[in-house]
């Protein structure tokens, strides 16, 4: 089924070659905007384009990159899935949005400078700033015909919407894992704090109890870690992601796995991600 989805990720990819050239593009980078994209989307499904309807349905037809969000509550294993996809579909590339902007605001690019002024405002960085990080970094790695693997971003409902203005997210992994397996685990983590060394009494304790391994100083643990602050922490990413999971059960993308291993879930995910043509 997923072949034959003639998605607008595609419709992008496909569009990034034909307008690289145009005048309004500068040294090769295109100023993405939502409007713009939507704009020459509409010129390209046109026949008044160079190209016939049928040259560009049948390139579309072959194309099979997709996009891929991975959602799961914190702490849940999301981390640890998402390596395991990496390792297991060599053509799916990783697109970290908090890496991303990270890295558009250290070199100071044009997005990364209106990224920053709302950082340095103490603000959120608007949704379309987002999404044309999202789509800039992604252009590379659409034209080598891999996937993306979108972590961190939608996060919201509003998010989602937004998103499906520019590219259409066609697989969806949602991770359910019990609260109460999560707040064990986390629970049952504690720290070096000179040197960041983690330790979990769950399958990773240290040889005494309470003390780092190499310098036998106290362990901690983060007020971040404590139960009552992760019970909370999860209660509000339920609240927030519920109408997340349901919009995209909607479209017909979304399948979820639960449990409490990530290693017992993963071969289900993994089965299922080379059904819907993910390699």
């Amino acid at each position: 089924m997923m072949q034959n989805i003639l998605s607008r990720a595609i419709r992008r990819h496909n569009l990034s070659s034909a307008v690289r050239a145009h005048p309004q593009f500068q040294n090769g980078q295109p100023n993405i905007l939502p409007e713009y994209i939507t704009l020459n989307v509409r010129c390209f499904n046109s026949t008044t384009m160079d190209r016939s309807a049928s040259m560009i349905d049948t390139d579309m037809t072959e194309s099979s990159e997709k996009f891929m969000l991975i959602l799961g509550k914190p702490g849940g294993g999301k981390g640890t899935i998402s390596s395991k996809i990496l390792k297991d579909f060599p053509g799916m590339e990783h697109v970290s949005t908090g890496d991303i902007l990270r890295q558009h605001v250290r070199e100071e690019t044009d997005l990364g400078k209106e990224a920053k002024a709302y950082m340095d405002r103490g603000d959120l960085v608007p949704d379309d700033v987002m999404i044309r990080l999202v789509l800039d970094d992604s252009m590379s790695a659409l034209e080598n015909g891999k996937h993306l693997l979108l972590d961190g971003f939608p996060r919201t409902i509003e998010q989602a919407v937004a998103l499906d203005e520019s590219i259409d997210v066609e697989v969806v992994v949602d991770l359910n894992i019990p609260t109460d397996t999560i707040v064990e685990r986390i629970a049952d983590r504690w720290i070096h704090p000179a040197s960041g060394r983690v330790y979990n009494y769950s399958y990773n304790p240290p040889i005494h109890h309470g003390k780092d391994d190499e310098s036998g100083e106290d362990l901690i643990q983060r007020a971040d870690d404590k139960p009552k602050t992760v019970r909370k922490r999860l209660d509000a990413y339920d609240k927030v992601t519920s109408p997340l999971i349901q919009y995209y059960e909607e479209k017909g993308v979304l399948k979820t796995f639960s449990g409490t291993q990530s290693d017992k879930i993963y071969p289900d995910v993994k089965e299922w991600l080379s059904k819907m043509g993910l390699n």
